[in-house]
């Protein structure tokens, strides 16, 4: 369990974006890793760079569990590390102009065409970049795909970004087990630096308030059953409430529901409960989510929903 100690929990905090420098109890410097693997590269740069904090973005928890080893084997106490999408993560999490590095280190490329929107640097990253990146910050992407390289290029300078690359990425460069594995096949690989020439901004979607509805209408487990397949999308996002579950003991039922902001999908459940003299509609504390348009739409259409089905 040594990783629970530099495992932060952003969707439970209240304040978005949050203040850093509570978080590590000091003012420093701020470094992001987008996708850190196993984490050998993190560590490397919170050994290289200790009056720096140094947060780490993945979506795989056995990449936390691995990475929140070495980190504690190796006693450092800069890093904190996130379960979480880091093109969301970098746009909810940080202040304009306040990240002075971001690495990305072996991205899937997703070579084919029709998984082109799952590639991590496009048009909305790079933009992201433009807003999060301090004075004189920098971006660095290295991959063994030099097709990759080159769209990247191509999408950080449409953000207004002055890139450098793809060139060769030299020897001694921290490294990753991707790094040694391509090296040992012989393969070229290759990095973009890229810096900010004009500042831009983003809009921020997500915040720390509670949604709920409260409806003064009785239980009734017919009609909150017929909540299953509920669904709405917009051009922005969508969601749909996949099942519902009764408890068999009291007047309390339990909406799994997936939703997508923007590309950033997360999967919670509403609470649907007797309060007072109706009923309650709110997000479950077991899963909490990121309170974002597609959550709080949810809450609102479930209530208003049950509130038709209720009064016909």
């Amino acid at each position: 369990m040594e990783f629970v100690r530099f495992l932060i929990r952003p969707e439970r905090w209240e304040t978005l974006p949050p203040s850093w420098e509570e978080i590590f109890g000091r003012k420093a410097r701020l470094g992001v890793e987008v996708g850190f693997g196993n984490g050998e590269f993190l560590l490397e740069m919170a050994r290289a760079y200790p009056d720096w904090n140094w947060v780490g973005f993945e979506t795989s928890l056995t990449c936390i569990v691995k990475a929140g080893r070495k980190l504690a084997q190796a006693a450092v106490g800069n890093v904190r590390l996130a379960l979480l999408d880091g093109k969301f993560a970098l746009r909810e999490l940080f202040l304009d102009r306040s990240v002075h590095r971001v690495y990305v280190n072996f991205p899937c490329p997703w070579p084919k065409g029709r998984h082109a929107q799952r590639r991590l640097v496009d048009g909305s990253f790079a933009q992201i970049l433009s807003a999060v990146l301090a004075e004189n910050g920098e971006f660095s992407l290295v991959t063994d795909a030099l097709w990759y390289a080159e769209e990247a290029k191509d999408h950080l300078s449409r953000a207004g970004l002055t890139v450098d690359g793809p060139e060769l990425l030299p020897e001694g460069w921290p490294g990753t087990r991707y790094e040694r594995k391509w090296r040992s096949r012989g393969l070229s690989i290759w990095r973009v630096v890229a810096k900010v020439a004009q500042p831009d901004k983003v809009e921020r979607i997500a915040e720390g308030t509670m949604p709920h509805a409260k409806l003064a209408i009785p239980f009734e487990q017919e009609k909150i059953a017929a909540l299953a397949g509920l669904k709405e999308s917009w051009p922005d996002g969508a969601f749909v409430v996949k099942e519902v579950f009764f408890s068999p003991v009291e007047k309390t039922a339990l909406l799994r529901v997936f939703s997508n902001d923007q590309g950033f999908t997360q999967h919670f459940f509403l609470a649907v409960s007797e309060y007072q003299e109706g009923l309650i509609v709110q997000l479950d504390g077991a899963t909490v989510p990121f309170r974002t348009p597609a959550v709080k739409r949810a809450v609102a259409k479930v209530a208003q929903t049950l509130g038709a089905l209720c009064s016909s």
